[in-house]
C-alpha cells in the first residue's frame, strides 16, 4: 500500500516552520535538532538509536530551507525512502537514484518502494556523470543521507563530476555523512569527510586548496568533541548495524553525522 506521512495542515506547518531556515557549509548534528526532529518530523525520525533518524529530518529541513516545493530533486543512494517520499508529498518533484543492491548494509526492496512511494521516481542505477536519460542542469537540488561515505575515496570524483553536471547553477548540493570520530577507521571517514567537503568548496568557488578545507574539517572536529550538544550514535544504534557481525570484528566507535549544505555556483 502507498505510505502517507504527511496531512495538510502537517504540511503548512513544516513549509512554515523550516523554510526560512539557513544551514552551514559544514556543520554536525546536535541533540537540540535531534529533540526538534523527535517533536516536528517524528514520522522520519524514530528512537532506535539510529544516525539516520537525525540525517532524514535534517535532510528535509535543509531541502525546505534552501529550495521552495515544487524543485527537481536528485537523491543519490536512496535507501528507504522516508525522506523522498516526505519531500515528494511537500510538493518536490524527488528521483532517487540506486542500484538497490544492498551495499553497505542498504536494502533491496526496490519492487516494494515502487509501490509504497508513487510519487517518488526511481532510477535503479549508479550514480555518476553518464546517468542516462537525464539532462545537464536537470535539477534543483542533489542529496544524499549517509551514502557518500561509503564511496570509495578515489571515486568521490566522479561523484562530484555527475553533481556538477546535473545539478543548476544555484541549486544546492546537500549530504549528511556518518563520521567515526573515534575508534576503528577513525582516520579513514576523517579523509572521507576532507575530500567531500572540499568538493563541495569547489562547487562554491572553482579551485580550492585541500589544505584550506581540511583546516575547517579539523576545527569542527576539534570543536565537537567538547560540545555536551553533539549529537552521537547511541549504543543501540551501533548493535542496530552490527547485525549478525560477532561484537569482536565490529567493536564500538565514535560516531557523528557530519552535514554540508553549498550553492553550486555554476560557471
Amino acid at each position: 500500500m502507498p505510505v502517507k506521512l504527511l496531512d495538510e495542515s502537517s504540511k503548512r506547518f513544516l513549509i512554515e516552520r523550516y523554510s526560512h531556515t539557513e544551514f552551514a557549509e559544514l556543520d554536525y548534528a546536535l541533540v537540540r535538532d535531534f529533540c526538534d526532529s523527535a517533536a516536528h518530523l517524528p514520522q522520519i525520525c524514530y528512537s532506535n538509536g539510529d544516525l539516520k533518524n537525525v540525517q532524514r529530518a535534517w535532510t528535509v529541513k535543509a531541502i525546505l530551507g534552501t529550495l521552495p516545493p515544487g524543485s527537481k530533486l536528485l537523491e543519490i543512494g536512496g535507501g528507504v525512502p522516508l525522506a523522498a517520499g516526505m519531500l515528494a508529498e511537500l510538493g518536490y518533484d524527488v528521483t532517487i537514484v540506486d542500484p538497490y543492491e544492498g551495499a553497505g548494509n542498504g536494502p533491496t526492496e526496490y519492487e516494494a518502494y515502487l509501490k509504497q512511494f508513487p510519487h517518488v521516481k526511481f532510477a535503479r542505477s549508479y550514480f555518476n556523470d553518464e546517468l542516462p536519460g537525464y539532462a545537464d542542469a536537470s535539477f534543483d537540488g542533489i542529496y544524499s543521507i549517509s551514502v557518500l561515505e561509503h564511496i570509495p575515496l578515489a571515486d568521490l570524483d566522479s561523484i562530484y563530476r555527475g553533481i556538477q553536471k546535473f545539478l543548476r547553477k544555484d541549486g544546492h548540493s546537500v549530504h549528511c555523512l556518518d563520521i567515526v570520530v573515534d575508534g576503528d577507521r577513525a582516520d579513514a571517514h576523517k579523509d572521507i569527510l576532507k575530500k567531500v567537503f572540499n568538493l563541495q568548496k569547489q562547487l562554491i568557488s572553482g579551485q580550492y586548496l585541500q589544505a584550506d578545507s581540511d583546516r575547517i574539517c579539523d576545527e569542527m572536529l576539534g570543536k565537537l568533541t567538547g560540545d555536551l550538544e553533539t549529537f552521537y550514535l547511541s549504543a543501540e544504534g551501533h548493535n542496530l548495524w552490527r547485525g549478525s557481525v560477532p561484537y569482536e570484528n565490529f567493536p564500538f566507535r565514535k560516531v557523528i553525522s557530519a552535514q554540508t549544505c553549498v550553492s553550486y555556483l555554476k560557471g
